[in-house]
């Protein structure tokens, strides 16, 4: 769908994609809370992402210059409890002085599009409840898929009661397996292929370290872990140090609530973000250590095939809440 006075495209289409995208997202979240504020080095990485690729990112340019932009990435998520390809929509911002003509419409026209013709069979987002996009989205068609919680807690004062440890670059196969068993069915969640881990963990900016913090049992096997990110994010319009935790996952027979906490004693700094589904066992976990919501967020998804229809109104676990897409991180 053309809108006059644009040039409609894709990423192929930006000249110097990287610092614009960074500009256009800093301006056209900066009024969000929980957003990251992102510098070009992040975007390189975030580019990379795997399953994206320059033909499937709509853009929109203003005189050479990006004013609007959705990312796109394709992977295998479970629905239903079965895996589907799907398209993962993020980054959809529009720059302040270009609202209203449109453009986040037409670009995710054509973001559908673009995702059925390399094979998705739906499209999941996040956003949140409380805002405008919210009811854009559900107008596109999108159904609401679950709930989620942005919850900010305190990293646990004390010795924890369990011995926490970095996983070493020999137990990852066991954690990315801890991590598969752990959200095995649950809606959302991409298993964790060889080459999503070495772009979520080993590939990352030096400026955005990550650390894997994991319990291990009498044997030595980790048993718990948990992914610790440190980042600033915009609370009331000013940078705050965080430190965002994502992929908890404990062994069957562990206590995850001794396992959790003892985990989040290692974050590097005192404020601590989750965001997941308030449905889950790790939204109850987190209440039991004070955690209190800050922000709502809510993930949909759009079925293309009879089949995505199928797994969306079957009954499945809690949803895994995307970190990547949520935070950036």
């Amino acid at each position: 769908m053309p809108v006059e006075g644009y040039l409609l495209g894709t990423h192929r289409d930006v000249p110097k994609v990287v610092p614009q995208l960074t500009a256009l997202s800093n301006t056209a979240f900066a009024e969000y809370d929980g957003a990251m504020p992102v510098e070009d080095a992040f975007t390189r990485w975030y580019l990379k992402r795997p399953g994206s690729r320059p033909e499937l990112c709509p853009a929109a340019l203003y005189e050479g210059k990006l004013v609007a932009n959705v990312l796109v990435a394709i992977e295998d998520l479970y629905l239903g409890g079965d895996l589907l390809r799907c398209g993962i929509v993020d980054t959809v911002a529009t720059h302040p002085d270009h609202r209203k003509h449109g453009l986040a419409r037409a670009l995710m026209d054509d973001a559908h599009r673009l995702m059925q013709e390399a094979g998705a069979e739906a499209a999941v987002l996040y956003t949140n409840p409380d805002g405008h996009p919210y009811r854009f989205y559900q107008r596109l068609g999108y159904l609401p898929q679950a709930m989620g919680a942005a919850l900010s807690c305190r990293r646990p004062a004390g010795q924890p009661t369990r011995k926490v440890d970095e996983a070493t670059a020999a137990e990852e196969g066991a954690v990315r397996a801890l991590l598969d068993d752990y959200y095995r069915g649950c809606g959302g969640y991409a298993p964790m292929v060889e080459d999503l881990w070495r772009w979520h963990r080993r590939e990352r900016p030096v400026e955005m370290p990550i650390q894997l913090a994991v319990v291990r049992s009498a044997a030595g096997l980790p048993v718990a872990a948990l992914a610790l990110a440190e980042v600033e994010l915009l609370l009331e319009g000013n940078p705050v140090p965080a430190s965002v935790m994502s992929d908890f996952a404990c062994a069957p027979g562990e206590d995850p609530q001794e396992c959790l906490q003892a985990l989040l004693s290692a974050a590097p700094t005192e404020e601590v973000l989750a965001i997941v589904d308030v449905t889950s066992p790790e939204h109850a976990l987190l209440q039991g250590l004070g955690a209190q919501t800050a922000v709502r967020e809510a993930s949909l998804a759009l079925p293309f095939t009879d089949r995505a229809h199928e797994a969306l109104a079957s009954t499945s676990r809690h949803w895994y809440f995307m970190i990547e897409s949520l935070v950036g991180v």
